[in-house]
């Protein structure tokens, strides 16, 4: 009689963190998600899936501790099936050590140890720990403790092919402390390297264990201070924070970096420390924390690997990932010069608060260590994480940037409409501090050229047009170029709805070149302190009576029906779609028709924000004056994704990735956390429609549902048998 499938997920009431891994939850406002989330994903067996997989290797990372208790990654090697599951709770690892294998005299029954199935090849890995149990002719056998699978974000495709090791090829290990110049030229242009962790204490209790974890970035990710000092960035993980929640513990840490080429091994023992935070951090784009090692001890050990690999294919999520070089380029950037993402948490203190209408408030930024905050460009906007009690989970939203950038101090200005808005506006006073990252966003001015300007906005849609103003104004007192004339203009209900009029009025004396329109779509009540100056709605009609014939640049800013309408109507005009730039606030969409010059089976992606979340840069198709149509997509690549929920919809290709990748795109945040298909967090139900997994998944996919995070259209082509539904 064959024996059940254990449960899956975490069975024991008992926490699988220990007070480190906690620790650094917290931190990072995902303890209570773990709490809940994690359970679904570690185990404490092996899942089919993760014994075959182990058992196809040939070779496996693995970690312990030496006599002195400290943790040392290293590597076994064997024909595939040298890892071996006589069950779902024991591991055999045979094989045979390398030259200079750190570990290779302290394995002993008791002992702990950590396990790192990696396929580079297939960017697949899965993570196992536990105790030994036995030891026969150097077979090590170990009792299962947790086992979990991880995501394949940052691994380097590259493939392993055995080579006959000649004896006089190994030389003997080298050992130093301090790094060499060789060492230092290894660091420099590694992509991966292995880290080494551990909390031994028996306070641990279930999650007390030695890991082992693969870290990976563009060649040069790791920085050499100097000969005792490297700093890495730390990239958004599986939030488990094992890692670094042992480090929270114990700072003692062990890493390996391979030389894929020539098969040297360089094995570093450290003292690591964690920035969370700081003028450092924030630059890098990207980095959620960086991690410092103090090197202690280097041991080398030539030409031990007995692999060659094939060429690299780098992990494609570093393409938007910074570097050390784009790191100090951002910090030395003039005007000019401008960061496109995000990079790490820091602190922002709040120095200043001020109404500018009934419902919008600016908040007034400054760093907290004093350091000059990171340029960002007119239009970008700013991430903030609030933490909000009795939430599960950090608010993180993210509001434009309502000023130029000056270095000084950082403006956003917010309208009340929900809870993160409330919460700032209610909670949020001056000598307070905000998490933010660093600004981003496709939504910017295109400057130095001397075309007019027409910026176009109706409600909070001001803020960004104000920053762009602001910055045009500024670049005027340098001396750069300059448009011929700029036209500001802006829809409110009532009178005393416009932010900054009195600014805006005062700017329009202080400058000839600039015309400022404030319009209210009704007339000022009886009473009313505030007089309307223009009454009546910002639409085309009004824009022929103000704006002079000529060739413009327009930016657009606002409420969906505002949009759509400016759209159409300077599209009848003839106005080239090139000319005409985006952001759009709440639910709104922007439907391009045939009056935009566009072919009539061409299939345009519309991104909608959601309400309160930073506003998207709608990027029109560049239609030439002469209207030549533009390329269209190939329908029989794409998918239909309907977001029935949200009301969305979108065209999806495969360059758009999984279905959680595009949801995200679209402006959607749906549950997840491996990334990878083995905790479930992501399963969505499908309401029509029929999905396809490019790699088999660890997660049992529920009837009716998809493991988005993998999952992509299983068709494409026009017609409904293309299309997915999803209840999102």
């Amino acid at each position: 009689m064959s024996t059940p499938a254990p449960a899956p997920g975490w069975r024991a009431a008992e926490s699988p963190f220990h007070a480190g891994e906690l620790a650094a939850q917290e931190r990072a406002g995902v303890r209570e998600r773990m709490n809940v989330d994690a359970r679904r994903g570690i185990r404490d067996y092996m899942p089919p899936q993760h014994r075959l997989f182990f058992a196809e290797q040939p070779f496996m990372v693995l970690s312990g501790l030496d006599a002195s208790g400290r943790p040392w990654p290293t590597l076994r090697v064997g024909e595939p099936g040298f890892v071996s599951t006589p069950d779902e709770r024991t591991l055999r690892i045979a094989g045979r050590g390398l030259p200079g294998d750190p570990l290779a005299k302290t394995w002993q029954v008791g002992a702990l140890i950590g396990g790192l199935g990696i396929q580079p090849a297939t960017r697949r890995r899965n993570r196992v720990n536990g105790v030994i149990t036995a030891m026969d002719d150097g077979v090590l056998t170990i009792s299962v403790s947790q086992s979990f699978g991880n995501c394949a974000k940052y691994i380097q495709s590259r493939t392993p092919t055995f080579v006959a090791s000649e004896p006089e090829e190994s030389a003997l290990q080298e050992t130093s402390s301090a790094l060499s110049d060789a060492d230092r030229a290894l660091l420099a242009r590694a992509d991966t390297f292995f880290i080494a962790t551990a909390n031994a204490s028996s306070d641990a209790g279930l999650a007390r264990g030695a890991d082992v974890s693969h870290r990976g970035g563009k060649p040069g990710f790791i920085r050499v201070d100097d000969a005792n000092t490297l700093t890495t960035p730390d990239f958004s993980g599986n939030l488990f924070f094992n890692t670094i929640g042992n480090l929270n513990q114990d700072p003692r840490a062990g890493l390996l970096v391979i030389d894929f080429e020539s098969g040297d091994l360089l094995y570093l023992a450290v003292d690591a420390e964690i920035i969370w935070e700081g003028a450092e951090l924030a630059s890098f784009e990207g980095a959620e924390r960086l991690m410092r090692f103090h090197v202690r001890e280097v041991r080398r050990s030539p030409r031990a690997l007995p692999f060659r690999w094939s060429a690299v294919q780098y992990a494609p999520q570093l393409a938007k990932m910074g570097s050390w070089q784009m790191q100090a380029a951002v910090a030395s950037a003039p005007v000019s010069a401008s960061p496109s993402a995000s990079g790490g948490w820091r602190k922002l203190k709040v120095v200043d608060v001020r109404d500018e209408t009934q419902s919008a408030r600016s908040f007034y930024l400054q760093s907290v260590d004093g350091a000059a905050l990171p340029h960002f460009e007119p239009g970008q906007f700013l991430p903030i994480r609030l933490h909000v009690p009795g939430l599960a989970a950090p608010l993180i939203r993210t509001y434009t940037l309502s000023d130029a950038h000056h270095g000084r101090h950082y403006r956003i200005t917010v309208k009340r409409e929900g809870a993160a808005s409330a919460w700032l506006h209610e909670q949020i006073k001056a000598g307070m501090e905000i998490e933010v990252k660093v600004p981003g966003g496709a939504f910017k001015l295109e400057r130095g050229n001397r075309r007019p300007v027409v910026l176009l906005s109706a409600g909070i849609g001001i803020t960004p047009m104000i920053a762009m103003l602001n910055t045009l104004l500024a670049d005027d007192t340098k001396g750069q170029p300059q448009p011929e004339h700029i036209y500001f203009i802006h829809g409110a209900r009532h009178s005393n709805e416009h932010p900054f009029a009195d600014l805006l009025r005062a700017a329009e004396q202080a400058h000839p070149n600039l015309s400022v329109h404030l319009r209210d779509s009704q007339a000022a009540e009886p009473g009313s302190t505030i007089a309307s100056q223009s009454v009546g709605r910002v639409d085309v009609e009004f824009l022929k009576r103000v704006l002079p014939f000529g060739d413009y640049d327009f930016y657009l800013c606002g409420p969906g029906a505002f949009m759509q309408d400016l759209y159409n109507g300077l599209r009848a005009l003839n106005i080239a779609d090139e000319r005409i730039r985006f952001e759009a606030f709440g639910p709104a969409s922007v439907k391009r028709g045939e009056s935009a010059a566009v072919a009539a089976d061409a299939v345009v992606d519309v991104v909608t924000p959601v309400a309160a979340v930073a506003p998207i840069e709608v990027v029109a198709p560049v239609v030439a004056f002469t209207q030549t149509p533009a390329v269209p997509r190939d329908i029989a690549q794409l998918s239909k994704v309907v977001f029935m929920k949200t009301g969305r919809d979108a065209m999806w290709s495969k360059e758009d990735g999984s279905l959680l990748d595009f949801a995200e795109a679209n402006g959607l945040t749906p549950p997840s956390m491996c990334r990878s298909g083995f905790c479930g967090t992501c399963s969505t139900r499908v309401l029509s429609g029929e999905v396809s997994y490019p790699e088999p998944t660890d997660a049992e996919i529920e009837p009716g549902h998809a493991l988005i995070c993998c999952a992509m259209p299983a068709r494409t082509g026009a017609g409904e048998e293309s299309t997915v539904v999803l209840d999102l």
